[in-house]
Formats: structure tokens, C-alpha cells, sequence
């Protein structure tokens, strides 16, 4: 248990009961009995009260002067003893205007529910419909016998390549609905539109794009696989999944659980995947939501607290320029810091911050927690842009790969911008290939990079602007008196992904006779170079105008076998 939550408990015990309203308690232990937690609101107490006791409930919303919380048995009898007047919320899941699908037809309509078996198979039809775009992967199952379920939509899904990795995921909380939908929606979106080419193309042509829409299926078909009516914020086990990871604050288990199933499964598959950019959806407000929630921001910003609040604003203004007014204007006018509105511990937005060195926001999708099927295409229309946009702050920023600069082998580096990181805010470069991403906003950084075995690096003056990614082969050198093995012929190719029209920068295995030639994924063959004589590793090559989409750059000499990377042009 966080030692936050002890002086709150001790002081819990000398507290006269809670006042609710007639009958509220009663029913309240039924709840509690039936579904495993209860929602009740009460009177916002006064800030030095209420900073612990947000760390104790499970908060739904806070207002000026109300919150709106939800406890299981333990938790709800430390609130009783604080003897706040409260009452109870209507169960959400006696929500009108829940209607499920009737069949595979209608799912994928979204415009109504799926069942949890519509779901599955909407899941695996993806996979098997679009096997060049998609792939699906099982994360775990749950306490209740369901899938942890996840989509990779990339153009190449079943390879890893050297791209930077985004993630969305819904429905941590079993009972905030909206998400769910909207990220089936997303999902279809994609592999529809790949073929259209656009902003949707150059998204999974740049990116490797993971989507969960449903994070906790216990909850969600609470009452059943055919029904959402009735749907639990909690777990099977009776656990807030949104308060269950490691902390950068309070620690490994700031809630006093051991960690649930649900957890277990996204912290494994969170810690393979190590998301540059990512976001999870939750519902009961409109408003994103950026880090820190543990803190407050007179406590700690994240170093990149300007970037967090320019994304997230912009996430919002999109949203605002197509949606009717009033949506989305919660707190700042649509966008908040995490601790500001209200400090938890134990957040999947923090851990994966914090601790996997990620960006990640929680975005508040609509005040109504169970959204009705009436809203689901509304709640689309709203956000589409907004999802797309946000998809592409992970393209830019800095990317580039660390070398060893006399043998090309690929470096696990530590790269920290001066003046501007902490602990929480390093990049570090892949293990095995030396790739790295790194988002920044635009400025002029100095950047230092270190690695075990290797001198300090220092490259000063390294630029970034807005929507454009400044591409770097860092090479570091080992002190004199080490000896380095011999490594594979590499093929380094930079920027990427590029503009018609414009230079690339390669960097050969060694001088020679080279030839370049650019092959579409269509088919479609160009000759860049013909045996060219080249005195020196590096050259530049203008790509010839008009060219777009996905192409493999093949490299060839009488002494290497043909090298290739992949290269994305763009208009």
C-alpha cells in the first residue's frame, strides 16, 4: 500500500460515520455484494483531505465542488468513516440506449455493441481479411476465461522493422464504452483506407501501429458475453486496472494489490514493444489528459511538459474545428495536466512514461461513461482526425540508428538531450540494430551519447522543427585500446521517410563500384546507379520527381552480396 494512503487511514479511524441518503448504504452493500464496487458522489473536502483520499478511491470525476468516485468493500468502508455526506450514482450500466449488434453485419456498422463473440471475430476477420496490413495478437486472458486482444497494422505486420511503434488501447475500465467502439472503427479505418493512399498510408507505411480496443472484457461483459448493460469499472477480481501499475512515485504497488492478470499481460507486452507514442481511452469526461498523474505540476513536470501540452492541444483544437460546441471543453478548454485536475497512483499513462521512457496521454473521450449507440458514430466523427493526427507525432522528432564507427555494428546507446532530460525522459538506442526514436519539440538541443565501451559522444546544435523528423547516424568510437570485431556489410540510409524530388544520404560498406536501383512494392524497377565507381562511403542521390509510396533501395557490388532498406517517399 502506497504510504501515502497511511495517515489517511489513521485518521479514517476517528472519523464519525458517513451521512447518505436513505436506503443508500443498504443498497450500496448490495452493489457491492453483486457487482464488486459501488459509485457514489459527495462534497469535495478540503484540499489536504482530499489529496490522500484520491489515492485511496477510485476517482470517476472531479469538479469544483463534487467528486464522483468508485470503491470496492475495503475502500468504501474508509470513506464511510470519513463521515462525508454522499449518495449513490445510478448503476451505468441501466443506461438507456445500449443496443447490441444482431449480428456480424450490423458489429460492423459501429453504430451498436458487439458481443464479446462479434468482437473475437471482428478481431480475427481484420487479420484474415488484410494479411499484407494486419496481424493479430493474443496478449493474455483474463480471470474470466476472454482474450486480451491486439491488432499490428504495419505494411509489413509480420516482420519487425526499424520504425517507431504507437499504440492505442480502450476500456481499462470496463464501464467507459465509447473507445471500444471508436477503436474498431480506427482499426477498419486503416486497412480500408491503405489502398487510398493519403495521411492513412504514410501512417502504416511509417509506423508499426498496435491497437487494443478493449482492455478489460471481465468488466465490460460483466453480465454476460451478449450484453454490455451492466458493465463494472473494476475487473473480475474487483481491482481498478488504471491504479494497478508500478508508480514513478509511490512505487511497484501504490494500490496494495498484487498486480491483476490484465496487467500482468499489457506491463509484458508494453515492456516487448517499448511504444514511442501511445494513448489510452477512458470516458466520464471530455478532456486529454497528460502526464503527470502521480504528480502535480508545482510538484514535477516531465521534461517534455511544453511537447505534452502542444500535442495535447492540438488533439483538442482538431476536435473542436468538427465537433458541435461544447464537446471537449472540460478544464482547459479541452486538455489538462494529469495531477492538476486530480493526483493516482498506480496509472498505465505514468508507468508507460515513466518507466518505458514512452509518451503517453489518456484521452477522456465523452462525459457520458457508457456512451449510447446513438453517439457512437457522432463520438467518430468528432475524433477521426484527431486519432489520425495524433498517430504521427510519433514519425516525428529525432530518429536515426547508433554505430560503432569503425565496424557499423550497432550500438545500445544512451542518448540524454542537455539541459532538458531527467531520468524519465531518456531515449536509448535499440539493442540489436541501434535504432532510435525520440519525440522533441522544436528547437536547437545538444544532444550526449553514451554507451558502455565507447567514448562520450557530443553533437551540438541538432535541430528539430515542427512536423519533421531530423535524422542522425551517430558513430561513436572506442577508446584506443580497444579492439573492435568484425561486423556484416550495413546499408545506412537517411532521411527516411522522404519527399520526391529530394536527397537521400547513404553510407556504403566500403568504397567501389556500386550500383542503386529503387524497386516499388508493385513492381516497378528504377535504376538510381549503374556500376558507378564511388571513391568515398557517403553519397547523396536525387530521387527522380513524382515518385510516392513504398520502395526498397538495393544496393550492389562485385564484393558484397546486395544490401537493402526499405524507403518511404512522399508528394
Amino acid at each position: 500500500m502506497s504510504s501515502r494512503l497511511l495517515p489517511l487511514l489513521f485518521l479514517l479511524l476517528f472519523l464519525v460515520p458517513a451521512a447518505g441518503q436513505e436506503g443508500d448504504e443498504e443498497r450500496a452493500r448490495e452493489l457491492l455484494k453483486e457487482r464488486g464496487e459501488v459509485c457514489f458522489s459527495f462534497p469535495r473536502p478540503p484540499d489536504t483531505v482530499w489529496y490522500r483520499l484520491s489515492h485511496l478511491l477510485s476517482v470517476d470525476r472531479l469538479d469544483r465542488d463534487s467528486v464522483r468516485a468508485y470503491a470496492g468493500p475495503s475502500a468504501f468502508r474508509a470513506f464511510l468513516a470519513t463521515g462525508l455526506p454522499w449518495h449513490l450514482c445510478p448503476v451505468a450500466g441501466a443506461a438507456k440506449g445500449l443496443t447490441m449488434a444482431s449480428g456480424m453485419e450490423e458489429a460492423a456498422a459501429w453504430d451498436s455493441y458487439p458481443t464479446y463473440q462479434q468482437y473475437v471475430a471482428l478481431m480475427q476477420g481484420f487479420a484474415a481479411a488484410y494479411p499484407g496490413l494486419c496481424r493479430l495478437d493474443t496478449l493474455g486472458t483474463t480471470p474470466g476465461g476472454h482474450l486480451l486482444l491486439a491488432v499490428k497494422i504495419s505494411d509489413h505486420p509480420a516482420v519487425q522493422e526499424d520504425e517507431p511503434v504507437f499504440f492505442y488501447s480502450s476500456t481499462m475500465h470496463g464501464d467507459e464504452t465509447g473507445g471500444f467502439v471508436l477503436m474498431l472503427h480506427l482499426i477498419d479505418s486503416l486497412l480500408r483506407g491503405y489502398e487510398g493512399g493519403g495521411q492513412v498510408r504514410r501512417l502504416v507505411d511509417s509506423l508499426e501501429i498496435w491497437i487494443n480496443p478493449l482492455a478489460n472484457p471481465d468488466g465490460t461483459y460483466h453480465d454476460g458475453d451478449s450484453t454490455v448493460s451492466g458493465a463494472t469499472r473494476y475487473n473480475s477480481q474487483g481491482i481498478d486496472l488504471n491504479r494497478n501499475f508500478p508508480d514513478p512515485r509511490d512505487g511497484l504497488h501504490p494500490d496494495g494489490n498484487e498486480y491483476a492478470p490484465e496487467t500482468v499481460a499489457m506491463m509484458r507486452f508494453l515492456q516487448q514493444h517499448r511504444p514511442v507514442v501511445s494513448a489510452n481511452f477512458h470516458s466520464g469526461a471530455e478532456v486529454v489528459n497528460y502526464p503527470w498523474d502521480t504528480w502535480t505540476s508545482s510538484e514535477r513536470t516531465h521534461a517534455d511538459n511544453n511537447w505534452f501540452y502542444a500535442i495535447s492541444r492540438r488533439y483538442a483544437d482538431t476536435v473542436h474545428a468538427h465537433a458541435p460546441a461544447g464537446y471537449m471543453t472540460y478544464l482547459d478548454n479541452g486538455v489538462t495536466n494529469g495531477g492538476d485536475w486530480y493526483a493516482i497512483s498506480g496509472g498505465r499513462q505514468d508507468y508507460v512514461t515513466g518507466y518505458l521512457h514512452g509518451r503517453e496521454v489518456t484521452i477522456e473521450l465523452d462525459n457520458t461513461k457508457l456512451t449510447p449507440v446513438s453517439g457512437l458514430i457522432a463520438l467518430w466523427d468528432y475524433n477521426k482526425r484527431s486519432l489520425l493526427n495524433y498517430m504521427e507525432e510519433a514519425v516525428w522528432g529525432l530518429g536515426g540508428y547508433v554505430v560503432d564507427s569503425l565496424t557499423e555494428v550497432p550500438v545500445a546507446a544512451t542518448l540524454r538531450v542537455l539541459a532538458h532530460d531527467d531520468t524519465f525522459s531518456l531515449t536509448f538506442s535499440d539493442t540489436l540494430t541501434g535504432y532510435f526514436r525520440r519525440p522533441l519539440a522544436p528547437g536547437t538541443w545538444d544532444l550526449e551519447i553514451t554507451a558502455a565501451g565507447y567514448d562520450t559522444a557530443l553533437l551540438r546544435g541538432v535541430v528539430t522543427a515542427r512536423d519533421s523528423l531530423t535524422w542522425l547516424v551517430i558513430r561513436l568510437g572506442r577508446p584506443t585500446s580497444a579492439v573492435a570485431a568484425p561486423a556484416p556489410p550495413r546499408l545506412l540510409l537517411w532521411p527516411n521517410p522522404v519527399a520526391a524530388g529530394t536527397t537521400i544520404h547513404l553510407r556504403l560498406p566500403h568504397p567501389g563500384t556500386w550500383s542503386l536501383t529503387l524497386t516499388h512494392a508493385a513492381g516497378t524497377t528504377l535504376t538510381l546507379l549503374s556500376r558507378r565507381p564511388l571513391p568515398s562511403r557517403e553519397i547523396a542521390v536525387t530521387l527522380p520527381p513524382h515518385l510516392h509510396g513504398l520502395w526498397l533501395l538495393t544496393a550492389t557490388s562485385p564484393h558484397t552480396v546486395p544490401l537493402t532498406r526499405k524507403i518511404i517517399i512522399r508528394h
